[in-house]
């Protein structure tokens, strides 16, 4: 690439950079015919781009391009392929759309997300031309190619700068309470300065209770902790015949009154009775 080109390049970059808050690195979205293109001129994308562009950017393809390039077939197989390698960037579109449709909803009016647009469509560039603050690349022969800024984007461009230069409406209402006599001497309008400051403090007034209302609706009235106030379980009152019968097949199980498990008596031994000694004697008196 040539020296004077890259100088061309870095100015509007720059520009883009200052006035419409372009980040690096670049988003590029990329169209399928530039895919396709760029295949056939055996031009690698990856380092190509961020030469153009004199720094770091991210490919970004969209599920419509690659949709339109897998309905190609064979011919538009490597394409494909190679879409695939770059990051994707989410559509609204559940089903495939036009390409030329998804890439104009996702610029519209005015390119919200900083996208620089590679595509071969000379319909396209010429409607995203149109829209402020888009850099269009394109591929001629084997160079890759960084269009100049549209007449909008200058414009636009001008009308920022101008802003940064001229008096703001601020500025402006606090010269209306200057009066400058005819020998040069400046006084200053106590009725009009006066009506300046009423406005200004109406003015915060009202952004005061605007924010007082965000707030409500964000974090609403506090209320106490929900496990504090959990209502008490109501218990079922048993009748009695059923709470006689439970008592009853709890004591065959051997369960007390209270759920808890009886524990088993154990059985003592009987004494020895008197004639059960007479017995003992007896056997051993015949012995």
């Amino acid at each position: 690439m040539r020296l004077k080109r890259t100088k061309d390049y870095k100015r509007y970059m720059n520009m883009y950079c200052q006035t419409f808050h372009f980040r690096k690195p670049y988003q590029v979205l990329v169209d399928a015919d530039f895919i396709q293109t760029a295949l056939d001129q055996r031009l690698d994308l990856r380092t190509n781009i961020p030469k153009v562009l004199c720094d770091a950017s991210k490919q970004m393809v969209t599920p419509c391009t690659m949709a339109l390039l897998k309905s190609r077939g064979e011919d538009a197989s490597g394409a494909f392929l190679a879409s695939k390698r770059f990051e994707k960037r989410r559509c609204k579109h559940q089903e495939a759309v036009d390409e030329d449709i998804c890439l104009s909803q996702i610029i519209s009016t005015s390119n919200p997300h900083n996208y620089v647009v590679a595509s071969q469509s000379k319909k396209l560039r010429s409607k995203f031309g149109q829209v402020p603050g888009v850099p269009l690349l394109y591929i001629n022969r084997s160079n890759l190619i960084l269009e100049p800024p549209s007449e909008a984007s200058m414009n636009k461009c001008k009308q920022i700068e101008s802003g940064k230069t001229h008096a703001s409406t601020q500025e402006l209402a606090t010269l209306k309470t200057v009066k400058v006599t005819g020998q040069g001497k400046v006084t200053l309008d106590v009725k009009a300065a006066k009506k300046l400051e009423e406005k200004q403090e109406s003015k915060k007034q009202r952004r005061e209770v605007q924010k007082a209302k965000l707030l409500k609706k964000r974090l609403g009235p506090k209320q106490p902790n929900p496990l504090s106030v959990k209502k008490k379980k109501k218990v079922v009152a048993t009748p009695p015949a059923a709470a006689a019968t439970t008592e009853k097949k709890k004591k065959a199980e051997g369960e007390s009154a209270d759920g808890a498990p009886e524990k088993k008596k154990r059985k003592r031994r009987k004494p020895k009775t008197a004639s059960a000694n007479q017995d003992t004697a007896t056997g051993n008196e015949s012995s």
